[in-house]
């Protein structure tokens, strides 16, 4: 990949008698929007505060609103507990005469993986995934319904029973004759059969409770939970899609397959499409971990990953907000991450949710309107082309510039995208340059870590500081998710290894050294029998073939396996390796051994939280004589994944990057992304005391001071975790014994 370095020369005018503050460039030069002064950036980190904001905005809305979003779910809340869905919410801002569009990307085979639209049905018309519910009576036939109204009439019939057995009761005294023992004894049976039935019930709607997700192919939208939501959501897509929701457009889009010619005005812009993003791919510098059916199958799903809301274009009021949540339900959370969906108001069925959104104020509004127009008038329906449509990007441009929102020191930011219709690669370049940029730290709050190129940039950057004699350690920070798949493995472990981590993925480490294994033995089964190529030509094929396995042998070298991991692994299964984590010895001993590069001091965590909470004091239990006694079961916490979906880049409390953007290929190259960089030491500070407090529980005076701090609160958390405790903060250490080795096609 080139460097975006280059020499610049600098004249200074002796006569200027006044003080002049240099600064690293921070900002892209190939962005389609320039960095803009006088702007306002509020971190919202969570969905409690970032769908409150959102809503607040939509709900002061006079003029506009104008969403972009990956994911969209008309019966989500963003107000708990008693807030309007979204649907509700913007169809009531329609009927005031406030004009509303909704922009959503939707794949009808990325469909069948993830539904982006719950309830939307076949072309809008409301329905299941697989198809339109318009010829079904009820769009909620569903089990959890179903136990839910038979759990009820139980509790009728219940309440009946009791009544009648009261009065029998009551006969019997005053009226032995009139007392029937046999109605007596039937309605007890049918009592106790009644109350059996409803502890079944109970059982299956705790079991359904704990599946994560929406509905995929059945239902009409919502989750397993909601089936009243599903009716509101195929209830939704009808009226939005029949044109009978006042004010409200509903739009969705895709890639096409070719370039395309477009017309905004008197402007012709060429459009590029998946062929053209194959070829990007192909020719890009630094992608050597991908084939050409990887490329391939990324270009086909690329999707459109932005999200973005507007509210009030071109007034004095107007608001943004560039996103990292998508309207869905499973966004939503609270900062506690709580074990519990009832008591964190969560939907029921989604787990804890870890994700960063911002508010934005001032000249950078323009760049998000442009966005947003832009990628309207592009997907306008073909009888709005026939009949004279005029275009809404030529209708903002005559709209004025936002007034800035500060004339503070550090308010100057830039929009920037991942946007490969015009071959825009802005967040990359941000990333590049951040990462080089940095002297302390880099922190990395990310869904996905799989963009290898960061990690041997980081590694360069600190091996050339020591070389030349830089003071310290550059610190490297990540938050992120393991993969936990069949078929991602290969980016993160050379992420992984690139800086020194690989031991973390020990299901990888153990299919590659058996393939070290077995090309060794073949390598000793051709150098032990070289008599038995007689002829020539057997020899030479011999040759080749010793020169190919030895080529693999360097390659598996050059991936982390050594001599030392190849003894280590020989022999143990893949079902051995999840429990490495629960043998511990009196010396503290770890499973893995992580090897620092020079002048980089490396920590990768997930999160998870525990029901204690975390940093709750053990349970009281009885003593080891007791419990023999009573053959008491021990006590023992549970634990909860939270899902990181955050895409943050903070860099020496100076620089923060907010974007939809995840670090692998597909986000830096294929999908539309969207973000906003503010080089501003207040929020990169506040930002990172925030979110380290959060997932640590105390943040230290120094970048050395935390990383100490980070290494023991996630080594105290693993002896909690062997030995059942609540953990002392959500940091878990990076540690992946699921996932196997796997270079298959991925389109993660």
């Amino acid at each position: 990949m080139k460097d975006l370095y280059s020499p610049e020369t600098i004249t200074f005018d002796p006569r200027f008698t006044g003080t002049l503050n240099l600064t690293l460039d921070w900002f892209a030069n190939k962005s389609f929007y320039p960095p803009r002064a006088g702007v306002t950036v509020e971190p919202l980190v969570n969905g409690q505060a970032a769908f409150g904001a959102v809503n607040d905005a939509i709900d002061n809305a006079q003029h506009s609103v104008d969403v972009i979003t990956w994911g969209f779910d008309p019966a989500m809340r963003l107000k708990r507990p008693e807030g309007l869905r979204v649907g509700e919410l913007l169809a009531a801002k329609g009927k005031q005469g406030v004009k509303v569009r909704v922009l959503v990307w939707r794949n009808l085979i990325a469909n069948f993986v993830e539904n982006t639209l719950p309830g939307a049905g076949l072309g809008g018309s409301g329905g299941t995934a697989m198809g339109s519910g318009i010829l079904k009576g009820d769009a909620a036939e569903n089990q959890i319904l179903l136990l839910d109204q038979r759990r009820t009439q139980n509790r009728i019939d219940m309440r009946g029973l009791r009544q009648d057995l009261l009065e029998a009761q009551h006969y019997q005294k005053i009226n032995s004759r009139s007392y029937d023992p046999v109605f007596v004894a039937k309605a007890n049976n049918r009592l106790l059969a009644l109350e059996a039935e409803n502890a079944e019930i109970e059982r299956l709607s705790k079991q359904a409770e704990s599946a994560q997700g929406y509905n995929k192919l059945s239902g009409s939208g919502g989750t397993q939970q909601d089936p009243w939501g599903q009716i509101y959501t195929r209830d939704w897509f009808k009226d939005v899609n029949s044109a009978r929701m006042v004010n409200v457009e509903f739009r969705t889009r895709d890639f096409d397959g070719k370039a395309k010619h477009v017309m905004a005005g008197d402007q012709r812009r060429i459009v590029r499409g998946r062929l053209d993003f194959l070829y990007d791919l192909l020719a890009a510098e630094g992608i050597t971990d991908l084939g050409v059916g990887q490329m391939a199958l990324l270009t086909l799903f690329a999707s459109h990953h932005q999200k973005m809301v507007l509210v009030d274009y071109g007034t004095p009021q107007a608001i943004g907000f560039v996103m990292g949540h998508n309207l869905h339900r499973n966004y939503w959370d609270t900062d506690a991450h709580l074990f519990d969906d009832r008591s964190a108001g969560r939907d029921l069925g989604f787990g804890p949710w870890q994700d960063i959104s911002m508010k934005v104020n001032g000249p950078v509004l323009t760049d998000l309107s442009q966005n947003f127009s832009q990628a309207w008038d592009l997907e306008k329906p073909w009888y709005n082309r026939w009949f004279g449509y005029e275009s809404l990007q030529v209708e903002r441009n005559t709209l004025p510039v936002p007034n800035v929102a500060t004339r503070g020191a550090h308010s100057v930011a830039q929009v920037c995208r991942t946007q490969p219709q015009d071959k825009e690669t802005s967040i990359l370049e941000h990333y590049l340059k951040a990462i080089g940029n940095a002297t302390d730290y880099v922190y990395m709050e990310n869904q996905y870590f799989r963009y290898p190129d960061f990690a041997k940039r980081l590694g360069d950057i600190a091996k050339t500081r020591k070389a030349r004699g830089v003071p310290g350690d550059l610190h490297l920070f990540v938050v992120t998710n393991t993969p936990d798949s069949k078929t991602a493995s290969v980016t993160t472990y050379e992420m992984l290894q690139a800086l020194g981590q690989e031991q973390l993925m020990p299901q990888v480490q153990r299919d590659l050294s058996e393939s070290l294994s077995e090309y060794h033995a073949q390598l000793d089964e051709l150098n032990n029998h070289s008599g038995a190529y007689s002829s020539p030509f057997a020899s030479l094929n011999r040759l080749k073939s010793i020169e190919r396995l030895n080529a693999k042998i360097q390659a598996l070298r050059d991936q982390g396996i050594t001599t030392h991991v190849e003894e280590r692994m020989r022999g143990i299964q893949p079902d051995y390796i999840p429990g490495l984590a629960e043998y511990i010895d009196e010396n503290d001993d770890k499973p893995y051994h992580r090897n620092d590069i020079p002048g980089l001091k490396v920590v990768i965590a997930t999160l998870s939280t525990s029901d204690p909470a975390p940093g709750s004091p053990p349970p009281i239990r009885l003593s080891p004589e007791a419990e023999a006694i009573l053959n008491a079961p021990r006590l023992k916490a549970r634990y909860k994944h939270i899902y990181v979906h955050s895409k943050l880049l903070l860099v020496d409390d100076v620089y923060t990057l907010l974007s939809s953007a995840n670090i692998n290929i597909r986000s830096m190259h294929s999908d539309l992304e969207l973000g906003i960089a503010q080089p501003n030491p207040e929020l990169a500070k506040s930002l990172r005391e925030k979110l380290r407090g959060m997932h640590v529980g105390e943040v230290k005076a120094s970048t050395i001071e935390n990383y100490k701090h980070w290494n023991e609160q996630m080594d105290n958390n693993w002896r909690a975790q062997v030995s059942g405790e609540s953990l002392m903060c959500h940091l878990l250490r990076f540690w992946d014994v699921v996932t196997p080795y796997s270079p298959n096609l991925t389109v993660d």
